[in-house]
């Protein structure tokens, strides 16, 4: 993940979420996660995670609260920062709604990793799109900016992203507002839906031709 968009360094971010740590007992991790580590250029603001372990409603706000008091003062605008903490336990609560965007979207500033990677898996933003307002000859257009005319290149190669049946594609989550703002360019409606994915398998079926005939 690349977050060039950020008021200060992330080695400087990282720095300052483990002196946080170091001086915390409770705290587990620090995410930042959002729109930030989607790819957005400009985000309306930064969004952090403070993980505590065993740690009260109290202790919640005040380490929440003095962990943003530390990002304004290493250079973060105070009115675009939207800081909380929760509990390590509480990321296994279903009715906890901001637990799918720690785990897909989330970056640890104590580990220097994504989240998903540190839960051996990955992050990735799922379009369905919707072109049917345009004409037959604007759909060819839109699938040559989209996969170029030999079906191997345009956006989706330059993203690293996937397409995987007629107008459904997959991006790394951390692509997700570069292709947004490509549809917005094409004025394609979508539908996104962001997901948590493990590799388990890849096969490759071949034919084998051997003297008794062929072989699967």
């Amino acid at each position: 993940m690349k977050f060039s968009n950020l008021p200060i360094g992330l080695s400087e971010l990282e720095e300052a979420a483990s002196k946080f740590k170091r001086e915390h007992g409770k705290v587990f991790d620090v995410v930042l996660y959002g729109s930030t580590t989607q790819g957005k250029d400009s985000p309306n603001d930064f969004d952090f995670m403070v993980v505590l372990r065993g740690a009260d409603d109290s202790e919640r706000f005040e380490l929440s609260f003095e962990f943003k008091e530390m990002l304004v003062d290493t250079g973060f605008p105070h009115e675009k920062l939207d800081v909380k903490a929760i509990n390590l336990e509480q990321m296994w609560n279903p009715n906890y709604l901001a637990v799918p965007g720690i785990v897909i979207t989330g970056y640890s500033l104590i580990r220097k990793r994504p989240v998903h990677e540190l839960m051996n898996g990955e992050g990735y933003a799922l379009f369905v799109l919707d072109v049917r307002g345009m004409t037959k000859n604007e759909r060819n257009k839109f699938s040559f900016a989209l996969r170029g005319r030999d079906g191997k290149s345009g956006i989706l190669k330059e993203l690293e992203g996937h397409y995987l049946a007629p107008w459904v594609v997959l991006l790394p989550v951390e692509a997700t507002y570069r292709f947004k703002e490509f549809l917005r360019v094409w004025r394609v409606n979508y539908e996104l839906y962001l997901m948590f994915g493990v590799p388990y398998e890849s096969k490759v079926w071949g034919i084998e031709i051997s003297s008794g005939g062929l072989q699967p």
